[in-house]
């Protein structure tokens, strides 16, 4: 199973040349703020790379699963970065944990659709746009929306929700690097369930391989 995966994924990357999934998008430039102490945040305000993006590629304002990844300097292990990705999803105990298309970067809650787990137990990391009101589902509406404010919340198990820390984003552009959330994650703090980690490690695995080859 592991095999093929990888096998489909590689293929879907070296078509598209790009990743196999959320291929394009807008790179945005700002700082991190922890609000809380719930996950092992940076102990101070971060300069962070972000990345929105649309999971299936659709053209234009055309809804798709919209992708909000976030480079966290100093959250990952041996003091490397977290590469954070999160995806628009459903709301509740299973909603959190499928795509689900939106019409807007603004519109809906983000999710890691799995979760972590930590010291025993499981917890979603999730993400609200709270600013501007609304941006449509295109590259380009997101280009021009200018400054962005995300709030980062994790969630429990019961299905509770809290606030976490704070992402604004204020500059459009540069190079965005390879948001890998199997490469890079904190210590302590591992994806669940083990075998969803291990298909999404060979998916990984096989977009890398397909946009070298």
């Amino acid at each position: 199973m592991t095999g093929l995966v990888s096998v489909a994924f590689r293929g879907l990357a070296a078509l598209r040349r790009a990743p196999a999934f959320h291929p394009a998008g807008v790179v945005l430039r700002g700082e991190f703020r922890a609000v809380a102490d719930d996950l092992p945040w940076p102990s101070g305000p971060a300069s962070v790379v972000a990345r929105l993006s649309k999971g299936a590629g659709t053209p234009g304002r055309l809804p798709d699963a919209l992708g909000l990844a976030v480079r966290i300097p100093g959250a990952g292990r041996d003091g490397g970065p977290w590469y954070s990705l999160l995806t628009t999803a459903g709301r509740g105990h299973l909603g959190r944990m499928l795509p689900r298309p939106a019409a807007a970067w603004t519109a809906g809650a983000y999710s890691s659709l799995a979760p972590y787990r930590r010291a025993g137990r499981l917890v979603w990391l999730g993400a609200r746009a709270s600013s501007p009101p609304r941006v449509e589902a295109s590259l380009d509406a997101a280009r021009a929306a200018g400054k962005w404010e995300f709030v980062l919340r994790t969630g429990r198990e019961d299905g509770r929700w809290c606030d976490s820390a704070v992402l604004t984003l204020t500059e459009t552009g540069g190079d965005a690097p390879a948001f890998d959330p199997m490469r890079n994650g904190p210590d302590g703090l591992e994806l669940a369930p083990d075998w969803l980690a291990r298909l999404r490690e060979r998916a990984y695995a096989g977009s890398r391989a397909g946009r070298r080859s």
